[in-house]
C-alpha cells in the first residue's frame, strides 16, 4: 500500500498480473463488442475483484444487473445435482425435493468482507449465487422454535414458570440444545423430532440439509440502502438532519426458483416430511438471508 492509498502490484507477481491483466480486458474492454462479457469468466471471480481504481467498481455494478448465466449452464449444474441424488438414493438414502420461487428478492451473505463494501454469496466453483444448507437448516430451527413458543406459549408458561416471550424462545433454545424432550408440539411435529432433525453439538442431526441453487434463470438486480445518519452509525454522535445521507449500493437476487433437497440415511420417512414441511414453511412465512423483516428472503409456491 503506497502513500495515496491504491492498492499496487508487485512486478514480480507476473501470475497474477497476467490473470489480472487478460480479465480486466476481457471483461471491460470487450464488453461493448460482447453481448455476454462474463461468458467466458467465472462470475464469482469478477464480482470478488480487488477494487484497483474506483472506476472499475462503479462499471463492474452498472454491468452486472444485465448480466445472465447460460441457460444450458445452469441444466448441467442441477443436473450433476440431481445425479448425486440418484447415487445417494441407491446408497439406501431417502430424499426429499421441492421448487419454491422468490417473492421478491433475497441476498445471501451481505455483510461478509467484499472490495465492494457489501457481499453476496456465490459458489466458489460455479460462480453462481445460492443458499447453504446451513442458512437453510438455521433458519428452519429458529423459525420452529418461535412456531412453538406461539402456539404453546400458555402451556410453556405455566410448563416453565416463565411469563416472557422471550425468555421462552431463549429456554426453548436451550433446551434443544440439552436435548430436552419438552411435552409440546405444533401439528404432528413434536418437539422430540427437532431433537432428531436438527441434532446438537453433540449429537448429529438426522436429516441432511443440501445447498439450494437457482433453476432456470438467474436474475439479478442492483438494490440501495441509504443510511441517512452515517456519523451517528459510525462516530457515536447524535441522528441529526444535517448530515448526509451515504447511498450503499448491494447485489440482490429477483424472482428466480430455487431447487431445494433434504436427505436422510435412517430410513425415517416421517421425520423427512417433518423436515420438508418446516424448510417449506420456514421459507414461506419467515425468508431466508438479510433484511426479511423487509420482505427479503420470501419464497411462494412454484407454479
Amino acid at each position: 500500500m503506497n502513500n495515496s492509498n491504491k492498492i499496487t502490484i508487485s512486478k514480480n507477481n507476473d501470475y497474477f498480473n497476467k490473470e489480472f491483466r487478460e480479465t480486466r480486458i476481457r471483461f471491460y474492454q470487450n464488453k461493448e463488442k460482447q453481448n455476454d462479457p462474463f461468458k467466458e469468466t467465472n462470475f464469482f471471480y469478477l464480482y470478488n475483484f480487488p477494487v484497483i481504481e474506483v472506476n472499475y467498481k462503479i462499471m463492474l455494478n452498472e454491468s452486472i444487473a444485465n448480466y445472465r448465466w447460460d441457460e444450458k449452464f445452469l441444466e448441467n449444474i442441477n443436473a450433476n445435482k440431481q445425479k448425486m441424488m440418484e447415487s445417494l438414493k441407491e446408497s439406501g438414502y431417502l430424499i426429499e425435493q421441492f421448487d419454491l420461487k422468490l417473492q421478491w428478492r433475497l441476498i445471501v451473505g451481505l455483510g461478509a468482507s467484499h472490495p465492494q463494501e457489501t457481499s453476496m454469496t456465490l459458489h466458489h466453483i460455479f460462480g453462481i449465487p445460492y443458499i447453504p444448507g446451513s442458512a437453510l437448516k438455521g433458519v428452519s430451527r429458529h423459525y420452529m422454535i418461535w412456531k412453538f413458543v406461539d402456539e404453546n406459549e400458555k402451556k410453556l408458561n405455566s410448563l416453565l414458570d416463565i411469563s416472557n416471550f422471550v425468555e421462552l424462545l431463549e429456554k426453548l433454545n436451550k433446551a434443544l440444545e440439552k436435548e430436552e424432550n419438552l411435552p409440546v408440539s405444533v401439528g404432528n411435529i413434536s418437539f422430540k423430532d427437532l431433537i432428531h432433525i436438527f441434532g446438537t453439538q453433540n449429537r448429529q442431526g438426522k436429516i441432511i440439509f443440501f445447498d439450494a441453487y437457482p433453476i432456470e434463470e438467474i436474475k439479478l438486480k442492483i438494490d440501495i440502502m441509504n443510511p441517512h445518519y452515517p456519523d451517528y452509525y459510525t462516530k457515536d454522535k447524535p441522528p441529526t438532519d444535517w448530515q448526509n445521507p451515504i447511498p450503499i449500493k448491494f447485489l440482490t437476487v429477483e424472482d428466480t426458483k430455487f431447487r431445494f433437497y433434504l436427505a436422510t440415511k435412517h430410513k425415517d420417512q416421517n421425520l423427512l416430511n417433518h423436515a420438508r414441511k418446516i424448510l417449506n414453511d420456514a421459507l414461506l412465512n419467515y425468508g431466508v438471508g438479510a433484511k426479511t423483516s423487509l420482505g427479503y428472503g420470501l419464497f411462494e409456491e412454484s407454479k
